[in-house]
């Protein structure tokens, strides 16, 4: 393994993002290094050809006005009194040389033997049709650059070669240069030194969201519920952040439903064990009870009444726990369904006869929503509704009950609502868990046993209190199955 595969991630981010800079830096310095000298090259080069074109056309003027036929034998009297001021004026000496290449004139005060003369190869090269010659060498920090041309009469015949020495002092130009390279490396250390810091942070940023997406994934549980992670960048990461949420939804749901899985076994265990524990013994008490009555001497008027009420009493609380007894029956085994197609309006009109009309209003959209269901599932989940409904009105308050049925789209909405105390807070979460009620009567299975009914249809239940006083609790149906051709066509219009 080699030391990069050995280093984190975050190490790894933050030297390459350095690098990237440092790279950067390094290019950056390279193209500037060679523009400058590029552009001191040009520089020098195009000064060099504007001081020549200008001491040329000068020089060609004076020829013209010259008020003689010039001629390579008078050309030196025709500039000897101007070369000095042609040389001034363009700041930059000049030699005038014969066609054979010897000095006639020169503005530098003191010239060398070798520059006196014009070399032969220079002689050989130039001609009327290339009448122009450079000539450029180095000696330490200076460079010579030379050229070498012909001037002409009025009838394009060469009068002399004009030498043109100029000396170009390239040592100013490196001490700009390593000026410029001075700050430049400075502001190179200035970028790196913010730029390593904003490396580190994004390094930091980015591998401390995996950490968190770390930490939330070792401190996932099965059985609990695990909150999602916020993310809020729209980045690769959110990609990964994304899955785990989805994935999290999913264990969630899974665990819940193991959970209310968990808890259904347990209830459903604890009412065979409780119907087996109540059935055995209720028989013998009620019989037992009924025989003690007709054998009693009712010579004693008090006696008698005091047995008969207190016979009565026990009855009443056998009969109670025999109905405890049944209800956890019921849950632990529901009776096999028995789909078919019904008029839910019907339905559950039928059930609401055995209410008082009084009581219990009931509101619908359409005279006919067909379904496929169990009539005997319909009417235990509006009985028990209403039932439960009723039980939580106050005495005192005159009882209503709404009852509304509606089709939307694919499902199908039932509504009760009552005028009752609503649903206190601490056992709102526990509603439609089977537990035992606080009331003075019921079993406090008749909740769970319509979520149970309704799970097997893909039904849902649920409640909110209502703003005055009294709960609504919705139940959801899906809306699978036209009766007939008849009601098919209600719809479709």
């Amino acid at each position: 393994m080699s030391i990069i595969d050995r280093m984190t991630l975050r190490m790894r981010i933050f030297i390459a993002l350095v690098v990237m800079i440092l790279f950067t830096a390094v290019i950056i310095g390279v193209l500037t290094f060679l523009h400058f000298q590029q552009t001191t090259k040009v520089y020098h080069e195009n000064r060099l050809a504007r001081k020549e074109k200008t001491i040329i056309e000068t020089i060609d003027y004076t020829v013209t006005a010259y008020e003689e036929e010039a001629t390579p034998e008078n050309i030196r009297h025709i500039l000897e009194n101007k070369i000095f001021e042609f040389a001034d004026i363009n700041d930059i000496p000049i030699n005038v040389f014969d066609l054979n290449g010897n000095l006639l004139l020169s503005s530098e005060p003191q010239i060398s033997g070798q520059r006196k003369t014009v070399p032969s190869l220079i002689i050989d090269k130039i001609s009327p049709s290339n009448d122009r010659f450079e000539v450029k060498r180095t000696e330490s920090d200076n460079t010579f650059l030379t050229t070498y041309s012909y001037i002409y009469n009025l009838y394009r015949q060469p009068l002399a070669i004009v030498s043109l020495p100029y000396n170009h002092d390239d040592s100013f130009l490196r001490e700009e240069l390593i000026s410029l390279l001075e700050r430049f490396m400075g502001v190179v250390l200035a970028v790196l030194a913010i730029g390593a810091l904003v490396s580190w942070w994004i390094s930091k940023t980015i591998t401390g969201r995996l950490n968190e997406i770390a930490e939330k994934v070792k401190s996932t549980q099965v059985v609990m519920r695990n909150a999602p992670i916020e993310y809020y960048y729209n980045d690769e990461v959110k990609v990964l952040v994304d899955s785990y949420n989805d994935m999290l939804h999913k264990l969630n749901d899974q665990s819940d439903h193991l959970l209310r899985t968990e808890r259904e076994e347990t209830w459903r265990e604890a009412a065979r064990q409780m119907a087996h524990e109540l059935k055995n013994p209720l028989t013998p008490m009620r019989l037992q009870m009924q025989s003690f009555q007709r054998k009693f001497d009712p010579q004693n008027p008090e006696s008698t009444e005091m047995v008969n009420e207190l016979t009565k009493s026990i009855i009443k609380q056998i009969d109670t726990l025999s109905q405890i007894a049944e209800a956890f029956s019921d849950y632990t085994k529901l009776p096999a369904r028995k789909d078919q197609e019904i008029n839910l309006i019907e339905e559950i009109e039928t059930t609401l006869d055995i209410f008082d009309p009084d009581v219990i209003h009931f509101h619908y959209s359409d005279n006919e929503i067909p379904i496929t269901f169990d009539t005997a599932y319909i009417t235990r989940i509006i009985t028990n509704l209403i039932k439960n409904s009723l039980q939580a009105i106050p005495a005192g308050r005159k009882p209503e009950i709404h009852i509304h049925a509606e089709q939307k789209q694919d499902v199908v909405e039932i509504k009760v609502i009552d005028n009752g105390t609503g649903v206190p807070n601490e056992t709102a979460e526990k509603l439609f868990e089977p537990k035992f009620t606080t009331k003075s009567s019921g079993s406090g299975l008749g909740l769970a046993l319509v979520r149970k009914m309704l799970e097997e249809y893909d039904g849902k239940i649920r409640f909110r209190n209502n703003p005055e006083n009294g709960a609504t609790f919705i139940v959801t149906l899906p809306f699978n199955h036209i009766l007939n051709e008849k009601v098919q066509s209600l719809y479709a219009s």
